[in-house]
């Protein structure tokens, strides 16, 4: 009798045990291995991995959202592997993937930095069997950086500048009064900015420092953050000078092309549309690749073909934060002892372009 009540407490006791770690949410006899066998594949794990990034409140919710949908893409393309069959090669196809579908570096590093600090926090949550970490070394490089940049839409050709810049062409389109029209893919092909950095431009924006001429930038992701661009030696000697002097003297603080307005796409409207538009289809260009944009194509293209600096010329176009730029380093031997916006200048004025027309 004795025996049965003691296994019957035991029954019970066993259950009593069980219902509470249902309650607890505390994984069961049996489950364990079955549970962290499914924790193995790829999304259930990443899953984990965010819900305790949000407990510890490690990222927003826009970070998460946007780490999760990098997780989706990866998943979607290798059909949900499983974590111990993600390799180099895998990590690599993704990144080329990514590429192929007209995806910009800095999102595609975007991607792998979420996979590779997942891919951490798996190994180091004992979910992998702790390889190397296969993401690591994969984000596209600075110098391919640039050339993607360029990708999106061709740089012009040497016949095509002579086209647009062709005398009698140019100054049907570029009216007197209206600068805008006449200065900025000028100055678009001399500096490598995108056209609303230029068309936004204020004044005041323009500076000088150590007897050195250049347009100050904000950066959009750190607005303390300035970028400078040298006037190039062609803009120093154009007709630019004088009326920047002019605007100079007359509204100070006020924009410096007065007559362009803002719209909900910035400031460069107007001009995209006129030369896109109207002034390139008569001159006959009708590949959609070849816009006003193509001018910073065309300085990025060239400048890498002339093999300056990478560092230097992501600098200049806003690739790179010119803060970073330790010319100090055997990386910019060509710069030791320059001042920073002496190097920057020194590096622009290698852009060598000739348009046929004198500005």
């Amino acid at each position: 009798m004795l025996a049965r009540i003691q296994a019957i407490g035991a029954v019970v006791e066993a259950r009593l045990t069980l219902a509470r770690r249902q309650h607890l949410g505390q994984e069961l006899p049996g489950q364990a291995i079955a549970f962290k066998g499914r924790r193995k594949r790829f999304l259930a794990t990443t899953a984990l991995y965010l819900q305790e990034m949000a407990k510890a409140s490690v990222n927003n919710r826009k970070t998460r959202e946007d780490k999760q949908a990098s997780y989706a893409a990866f998943a979607a393309q290798f059909s949900d592997p499983a974590l111990e069959k993600i390799d180099k090669s895998m990590a690599v196809a993704f990144k080329n993937a990514q590429l192929a579908i007209g995806a910009g570096a800095g999102r595609v590093n975007t991607k792998i930095g979420h996979l590779s600090e997942f891919s951490k926090w798996a190994m180091g949550n004992g979910y992998d069997n702790g390889g190397p970490n296969p993401f690591e070394g994969t984000r596209v490089s600075k110098k391919s950086k640039l050339m993607l940049a360029a990708r999106s839409y061709e740089p012009f050709t040497e016949k095509d500048l002579a086209r647009i810049f062709d005398p009698i062409a140019y100054g049907a389109y570029a009216i007197d009064s209206r600068p805008h029209f006449k200065f900025l893919p000028f100055l678009l092909c001399y500096s490598g900015a995108r056209p609303d950095e230029l068309a936004s431009l204020k004044v005041d924006q323009v500076r000088s420092d150590q007897g050195i001429d250049y347009i100050a930038l904000k950066s959009a992701k750190n607005s303390n953050s300035i970028r400078k661009i040298p006037l190039h030696r062609v803009v120093r000697e154009s007709s630019f000078m004088a009326y920047l002097a002019r605007r100079q003297e007359a509204e100070p603080y006020g924009q410096l092309f007065p007559q362009l307005k803002p719209s909900k796409n910035g400031y460069s409207k107007n001009v995209s549309r006129r030369f896109n538009e109207i002034f390139l289809p008569r001159l006959g260009f009708s590949d959609s690749t070849k816009r006003l944009y193509s001018f910073r194509s065309t300085f990025i293209t060239r400048m890498t073909e002339l093999n300056v600096n990478t560092a230097m010329i992501m600098a200049l176009v806003g690739h790179y934060e010119q803060n970073a730029l330790d010319l100090s380093s055997p990386h910019f031997k060509n710069y030791q002892g320059a001042k920073r916006v002496a190097a920057l200048q020194e590096a622009i004025d290698m852009f060598d372009i000739k348009l046929p027309m004198a500005f």
